[in-house]
């Protein structure tokens, strides 16, 4: 809508060239109206010399193909220059040769609808662009801002259809009854107003006062009083209802929320760009669909009341009602202005919140109290905290100035407006034109009026900014999940011949290097593997890529033979037992902590003991309050809070209770003691029995009995074979594991 706006259209797929003309499709308002938006203009080829003032020209500026209306030929003896400008822009573009130009729009087309550039209306749209352009140009700029503004109120009401059957879905008998409340509630105070203004009439009617004046006074005094009792019991109702509704809308987002996150591909939560629209979303989930009920039942409300006031305006002076749209107009404007600056704002800080909140998980968060504590950099962090809640601050209070100083304004205005038609009222009442009642009815009606108005308008605002934020929660469920789950096929169960891999390349989205590089390696059915090396050599993301929680870039995963991309993400997930480096530790009961390894079977405590003394935690588990019944960690009341060894071993049971044919573990005695580690291995070699394990460990007793060791560098795979057959070969992992000796003794 500037002055610097252009009809401008790319070389590529923007030029439609058919055997007679060149069609272009138009963008920009620089031609409004005459060219608008999505119009198809046909480019007649033409001679330049042919070409007269008030044409409009196609030609080439900047790389663009540029549709705008000649207004000045310059003849020179060197050259002949050309000068156009657009309708609605103030200032004409720099001049140009014949070179340039591609020839001269002769038809367009308008949905469908065809125009000449002769026709009567296209040409004297001409003329005013040549004789008036500057006294028009401002009626051109609040045409579109009114097309922009009820194109973006049309979008986002079908936005908020579309997303409210998301989020709302179940909720529709709820919403029914708190939309009839508010129906009620819109009409109650304008019938309070009505009884109220009929009693003051009866009560200053200089008739002789009689039993039937009596009674009906009293009649109106009685009615007066129900409406208060019924405003009162309507305000109960309406909050018991919308409590009800809040907790379901509630519990619905934070379902559709939980379920996207268990969804999400790893890959995700390693893209800051993903984390800032996950933050914005579980920012939103709680209470932004709840605000949306909240407002749309406002806005049945409004509108109820609306519809009344209208009738009683109509029934006695109805042009008041005029001063009343007029005197909220700027209210309105400035709504709708800031809520747009407030989701800008708002997404413009996403990146920076998450990175407070960051600093205040270290500050108050346990697993960084020790060394917070030890080394005393609390300061830093608080620091760091302080200065981007100062910047976010001051960005917040800088917005709110502006919209301050706007909404005085505003309100200003609407005030004298006010005032202004009350004076009015008093003037025909002292003209005996109405009666003391109807001065009250208007009173109370303008005051109750100006509220509508402004909950009407102030509701169409904030739904449509209200949506525009919740538009970030359902970006986000709508995700797509790039690593499996696309393909039908189950996973064989048990495997026949293995896994294997072949040419794989592999890197994380947020790198700029190969975690995995030319891969190949073969795991056979029923063998136990092992995978070495230094850290950061690639063994962990193997697992990874094993366990379907990526897709590689390059190269093939198969079971039995099968594509991984191919197999149905939870069919093979199922068959695989996992203990990761990065274990997780569940504030739940013991028991719970390993029954989660598989959730799918009834619960077996005969197994889950089986598990434990497998893990060689069964003995600390027994001895803890509630024996397996004790709540583990230190997050809740009458937790108990175990070692990082003995949480290794909760985890490893996990593993055991699952009891899958393929079994993966990374580092699984990295936190154990000696003893520990021994009793671990026998257990592995149990578990391994006619299974397919792959194990992966810095400690050499803990993978020297595998079946085959893959040695790990850089993302590649430099050795493989036995134990023996590597010791022989005295390369790589000849020289880790003497390495490793030299160390213990």
């Amino acid at each position: 809508m500037s002055d610097k706006t252009e009809n401008q259209f790319n070389d590529e797929g923007e030029l439609y060239h058919d055997k007679q003309a060149v069609m272009l499709r138009m963008h920009g308002n620089s031609m409004y109206p005459t060219l608008q938006e999505g119009d198809i203009g046909i480019v007649g080829k033409c001679r330049p010399e042919d070409l007269e003032v008030g044409d409009i020209v196609v030609f080439k500026s900047r790389g663009k193909i540029v549709a705008h209306r000649l207004v000045k030929i310059q003849d020179q003896p060197s050259m002949v220059g050309y000068m156009t400008q657009g309708d609605k822009n103030l200032h004409p573009d720099i001049p140009f040769t014949a070179e340039v130009i591609e020839g001269k729009i002769t038809t367009f087309q308008r949905k469908n609808a065809i125009k000449t550039v002769n026709d009567w209306s296209v040409r004297r749209l001409a003329f005013i662009a040549t004789h008036f352009r500057r006294l028009i140009i401002p009626f051109y700029d609040f045409a579109l801002r009114v097309r922009y503004y009820n194109k973006k109120l049309k979008d986002s009401f079908l936005s908020l259809n579309k997303n409210m059957k998301i989020v709302g879905k179940g909720t529709q008998r709820q919403f029914l009854k708190n939309a009839f409340v508010a129906v009620i509630q819109g009409v109650l105070p304008f019938l309070l107003i009505i009884f109220m203004k009929l009693l003051i009439d009866a009560l200053t009617n200089p008739t002789i006062p009689n039993v039937s004046i009596w009674n009906d006074q009293m009649f109106l005094l009685a009615m007066t009083a129900l409406m208060f009792l019924l405003n009162a019991l309507i305000t109960v109702i309406k909050s018991y209802y919308m409590e009800r509704l809040s907790y379901s809308v509630k519990c619905r987002s934070y379902e559709l929320l939980q379920q996207k996150h268990s969804e999400l591909d790893l890959s995700m939560y390693e893209d800051a760009g993903q984390q800032d629209q996950m933050h914005r979303a579980d920012q939103e989930a709680g209470f932004r669909p709840v605000k949306i009920m909240s407002e749309l039942l406002m806005l049945i409300k409004s509108l109820t009341s609306l519809l009344v006031m209208l009738a009683l305006f109509a029934s006695i002076q109805w042009y008041l009602v005029l001063l009343l749209v007029i005197a909220i107009v700027p209210c309105v404007v400035v709504q709708w202005q800031y809520s747009g600056k407030r989701y800008l704002l708002s997404k413009n800080q996403s990146p920076v919140e998450r990175e407070m909140g960051y600093y205040n998980r270290i500050l108050t968060g346990f697993p960084f109290a020790k060394e917070l504590r030890l080394f005393g950099y609390s300061g830093i962090f608080h620091n760091r905290f302080l200065s981007i809640e100062e910047k976010l601050e001051k960005d917040k209070k800088s917005l709110q100035q502006s919209e301050l100083k706007a909404n005085v304004f505003a309100q200003l205005f609407a005030v004298f407006l006010i005032f202004a038609s009350l004076a009015y009222l008093v003037y025909l009442k002292m003209t005996g034109a109405i009666t003391i009642g109807s001065v009250v009815l208007f009173f109370f009606v303008f005051q109750r009026g100006f509220s509508v108005f402004m909950d009407l308008f102030q509701s169409l605002a904030k739904l449509v900014e209200d949506n525009t934020f919740l538009n970030d929660f359902i970006d986000f469920l709508n995700n797509p999940v790039k690593t499996g789950g696309i393909g039908e096929k189950n996973l064989p169960s048990p495997l026949k011949k293995g896994i294997k891999v072949e040419n794989l390349r592999f890197r994380y989205e947020m790198s700029k290097r190969d975690a995995l590089t030319s891969v190949s390696l073969d795991i056979p059915a029923g063998k136990t593997v092992a995978f070495v090396g230094a850290n950061g050599s690639g063994k962990t993301t193997m697992i990874k890529l094993l366990c379907g929680f990526y897709l590689p870039l390059e190269g093939s995963i198969r079971y039995d033979d099968v594509e991984l991309k191919d197999l149905n993400k939870e069919a093979l997930r199922e068959q695989i037992t996992a203990v990761f480096q990065d274990f997780a530790l569940y504030n739940v009961s013991a028991n719970e902590n390993i029954c989660l390894g598989d959730v799918k079977k009834p619960f077996n405590p005969d197994q889950a003991k089986k598990a434990a003394e497998f893990a060689g935690i069964a003995e600390v588990l027994e001895r803890l309050p509630d024996g397996y019944q004790t709540l583990l960690g230190n997050l809740f009341k009458n937790g108990e809070e175990l070692s990082i060894g003995q949480w290794q071993k909760v985890a490893i049971a996990r593993a055991f209770y699952r009891d899958s044919p393929i079994v993966f573990m990374d580092e699984p005695s990295s936190a154990l003691d000696i003893d520990s580690e021994k009793q671990l291995l026998g257990s592995l070699k149990k578990l391994g029995e006619n299974k397919t394990v792959v194990i992966v460990s810095h400690r050499m007793s803990t993978v020297q009995w595998a079946d085959i060791i893959y040695f790990f560098e850089n993302g590649r795979i430099l050795e493989s074979g036995s134990h023996q057959e590597l010791m022989d070969k005295e390369g790589a992992y000849f020289c880790m594991v003497q390495s490793t000796r030299e160390k213990v003794l």
